[in-house]
């Protein structure tokens, strides 16, 4: 999805944070196009739907995920320096410019979404198009709040009421700067969105390069999972699931060129490489986990992460996404070698997630035992070609929910998801829990905002790590 050349003054503006003054007073490029100018008709406001696509495929190029990443447990670094280093090492500070942009960019797509809401009626849609596209730019407006909440705020249950401190949740363009709601409110806005876009039966079934029926109530699946509000989150689950639009691929691998028709995907970004086009929107994936070029990679698997699954030969993820370089060396660690491509699309939403987020569901409600089980066969089957690593029938709840864990954590690896796992559990299950020797809600846990974000209404998060 390139970006078109319909950019008007209020995306050039689109800067906008959760309230600073100073990033909305910035003076234009002379090469912009004033509203009126680029606003003129139907395509154009299509044009800047796309746009938003855009933007959020250059967020989900690995930036997003790896600042998840690095506050876990599944990476290390060849050094710890610099901006990713202050993430990883859970200090980061109001300078930081790789947090800086990334919040940025989160609340690009989310501004953007804005302007269309406020003037799609003011053009020749049929009334299905202006539902789709409301429902589209929902989707997107609550995803991007959904990784902002879980970056910048303390987790869902870290409060008894979730009265903490959550994030600025936009739905209009107007400047204005305003004090932090809390989490509970930030959460309630995002299932609202996606509540409204679910409900609106006004998107597509299944297209994986834009927001689809799928893609909103997997999201919202995930949201209530993240909330602990796990009988909603397997209502929703169950929902796409069974929808028969998606099934396992038979692959481990769902980092992919735009060739591969993979149909367990529900969404993801497009990377464009063609004889004419060099657009690949997976580059800080590739730019930092890759061990197959020349510099040694950036990002490395853990010791912690590898001691968990090494000894399993015949799992195909051990064997072919993971390799030990440098053996009984000083300079030994283990390498990531699933990103390893000049380019792929990039899986936001997916089927193995789902399932896994059901089996999860199940095991800690205590019901239908032999569907978790299943699903959690299911993806064990695709890793070892068989059925000889598969969980037993009537294992029980405790021991499968390990089993589904285990499965997690490796199937997500580098997708952002194992810290906000660990999160979860330490609000709602195990208050003492360490993450990386670290306990799982200190201070360094979220990402600082910057500096300009402070006002006399907007309190930035505590300076001071872990």
């Amino acid at each position: 999805m390139k970006l078109f050349k319909h950019i008007f003054i209020l995306l050039a503006t689109g800067l906008l944070f959760t309230g600073c003054e100073d990033y909305l007073e910035a003076e234009l490029p002379n090469n912009e196009l004033l509203e009126e100018e680029a606003l003129e008709s139907k395509e154009d406001v299509l044009q800047v739907l796309n746009s938003c696509y855009d933007v959020n495929a250059n967020v989900f190029n690995g930036k997003v995920q790896y600042a998840h990443e690095l506050l876990g447990d599944n990476l290390s670094m060849l050094n710890e320096s610099g901006d990713l280093g202050q993430i990883y090492n859970r200090n980061v500070s109001i300078f930081n410019g790789v947090v800086d942009g990334l919040l940025a960019d989160l609340y690009r797509t989310v501004f953007r979404c804005n302007r269309i809401e406020e003037v799609v009626g003011d053009f020749d849609f049929s009334p299905a198009e202006e539902a789709r596209v409301i429902a589209e730019l929902q989707t997107l407006r609550a995803l991007s709040h959904f990784e902002i909440v879980k970056l910048w705020a303390q987790p869902a249950g870290y409060t008894a009421n979730n009265s903490h401190p959550g994030i600025i949740y936009r739905t209009e363009t107007s400047v204005t700067v305003l004090p932090r709601p809390s989490v509970a409110e930030t959460y309630n806005n995002i299932l609202a969105d996606l509540t409204a876009a679910v409900n609106s039966n006004a998107l597509s079934v299944n297209n994986p390069y834009a927001i689809s029926a799928g893609a909103a109530e997997a999201l919202l699946a995930k949201v209530y999972f993240q909330l602990g509000d796990y009988s909603n989150a397997l209502l929703h689950a169950d929902n796409v699931i069974n929808s028969g639009a998606y099934r396992l691929d038979t692959t481990i691998d769902r980092f992919q060129t735009d060739t591969a028709n993979l149909s367990e995907i529900i969404f993801k970004t497009r990377s464009f490489v063609t004889s004419t086009i060099n657009d690949p929107r997976s580059g800080d994936f590739t730019g930092n986990y890759r061990t197959d070029l020349p510099q040694p990679p950036f990002l490395r698997a853990s010791a912690d992460f590898y001691e968990d699954y090494a000894e399993d030969t015949l799992d195909s993820r051990v064997t072919e996404l993971f390799e030990v370089i440098n053996a009984d060396t000083p300079d030994e660690f283990v390498g990531v070698k699933k990103f390893n491509k000049p380019y792929f699309d990039v899986p936001i939403l997916h089927l193995t997630d789902l399932k896994l987020l059901r089996a999860e569901c199940l095991t800690l409600l205590n019901q239908d035992l032999n569907t978790a089980t299943q699903d959690v066969n299911d993806i064990r089957e695709r890793a070892y070609g068989n059925s000889s690593a598969n969980v037993p029938a009537g294992v029980p709840a405790n021991a499968l929910l390990e089993e589904v864990r285990k499965e997690r954590r490796i199937e997500m690896f580098g997708e952002g998801d194992r810290v906000q796992q660990l999160k979860r559990r330490g609000a709602f299950e195990d208050d003492q829990l360490m993450i990386r020797d670290v306990i799982w809600n200190c201070d360094g846990m979220i990402l600082q905002f910057p500096g300009v974000e402070r006002t006399e209404l907007f309190d930035i998060n505590p300076q001071g790590g872990c």
